[in-house]
């Protein structure tokens, strides 16, 4: 694995398709509100890993992707 993605949390294997490609608020999935960038995680593809850019609700903007 690449040390710079290595450094990216991985998502969870459950993750909603709306979470992961920004539709939905990273932290609580709430989809109904004004959603802004709050970094990225990585997901297990075939191969190795993929980066994926993430979105928060303002409640949880400021807590970044744990």
């Amino acid at each position: 694995m690449d040390a710079l993605v290595a450094t990216v949390p991985p998502a969870p294997p459950d993750i909603s398709i709306a979470r992961l490609h920004g539709e939905a608020c990273y932290t609580c999935g709430a989809a109904l509100c004004p959603l802004t960038p709050a970094g990225a995680v990585r997901v297990r593809i075939e191969g190795g890993w993929r980066v994926w850019p993430v979105v928060a609700c303002s409640a949880h903007v400021a807590g970044g992707v744990k």
